[in-house]
């Protein structure tokens, strides 16, 4: 009966777009569906903590990052790593080396780094009063600084496999020439840790409204596990986006398919769509997210799915978006995919997840 209801209202509410407020009650998971939720139930129930790995570099973002981490995931149930890779020179002298008409120039350094200890220092006791005074256990707040080894990218990828959850960074740092579009450290991470998921934060995003872009993927579901396993449900609304692709979208100016062949595969797609939507939600439910609080959007004929994410996220105020790795389009970049990418680049007050 209520798949009815639902099919319904598909219909009735047009072809540009659909919008629905999922205070319908969970219904049961059965078959195929089963086992995603079985999965989600025994994390939630045997997670003792969550493990994070905040990357900072003492940028007004990294602080921006820090209190995006107290006003998301569960202070009491949270260790947080402020972890530092420090280097014994600056970056710009980095590269004066690498020239050899500058290999023979001796380069004093001990004002630069003494100062870039004491901004450290300030930055990373800030960072733990934010948490701290946020609920975290001062106990699972831990400062981490190592010198540079093979690299900033390489050594914040060598710490990320030690048993982290999650990683969450800056979208930008220190160095303003490199992290134009977005940090070059980060740049370099996203693709290279797929082993937990990642967070990147632009601007000072609000945190409780999330916007999801879902589909039927491994990625997608992934990325239903890690909000439901990592952010804390307490007062969060999220949104659950579907947006499906015109058929001829793909063919140029000309036109391949009819407007009615067209609209049948649109209502197709979306009503395939459904089951796949009511999965996510009973999963977001089980974890403690208020089923009033979770809400469906199923859209159409939009031309970049990536640019109407970031649209419907800033229009709505929402502070987070939460994205799988890959979607059911195997011919993307390696490992992010085309959607992930892009809503990256454009995202700039927001946080990124990518799961």
């Amino acid at each position: 009966m209520e798949l009815v209801w639902f099919l319904r209202n598909l219909k009735a509410k047009g072809s540009r777009g659909r919008s629905f407020l999922a205070g319908d009650r969970p219904i049961g998971i059965t078959g195929k569906f089963a086992w995603h939720q079985m999965d989600i139930q025994e994390k939630a129930a045997m997670k003792e903590k969550i493990k994070l790995l905040m990357a900072v570099d003492g940028s007004e973002q990294s602080l921006n990052a820090v209190r995006y981490i107290a006003g998301t995931f569960p202070s009491r149930r949270t260790e947080v790593v402020l972890f530092h890779v420090r280097a014994d020179v600056p970056e710009a002298f980095l590269d004066l080396r690498k020239d050899a008409a500058f290999r023979s120039v001796v380069l004093s350094t001990s004002a630069w780094e003494n100062q870039t200890r004491k901004n450290l220092d300030a930055f990373m006791e800030r960072s733990r009063d934010i948490l701290l005074t946020s609920g975290f256990v001062e106990e699972k707040v831990r400062i981490r600084i190592q010198d540079r080894k093979q690299g900033i990218a390489r050594d914040i990828l060598a710490e990320s496999k030690n048993a982290y959850d999650a990683a969450v960074f800056g979208r930008v740092g220190v160095s303003k020439v490199k992290d134009f579009l977005l940090g070059s450290v980060v740049y370099k991470l996203v693709g290279k840790m797929p082993h937990i998921p990642i967070v990147v934060v632009g601007g000072d995003p609000a945190p409780r409204k999330v916007l999801m872009g879902y589909d039927a993927s491994e990625g997608a579901k992934r990325a239903i596990s890690s909000l439901a396993a990592l952010m804390d449900p307490a007062g969060c609304s999220v949104t659950l986006c579907h947006i499906t692709r015109h058929l001829n979208i793909h063919m140029g100016g000309e036109r391949v398919f009819s407007p009615l062949n067209e609209r049948h595969w649109l209502d197709e797609a979306n009503s395939e769509m459904i089951p796949y939507i009511r999965e996510a939600k009973n999963q977001l439910v089980a974890a403690g997210f208020a089923t009033a609080d979770i809400g469906v959007e199923i859209l159409d004929e939009e031309v970049s799915r990536a640019s109407r994410l970031v649209k419907n996220a800033k229009a709505g105020g929402m502070g987070t978006i939460v994205l799988g790795r890959r979607g059911l389009s195997v011919v993307e970049e390696f490992l992010l995919g085309r959607v992930s990418t892009k809503t990256l680049q454009m995202a700039d007050t927001q946080a990124v997840w990518i799961c």
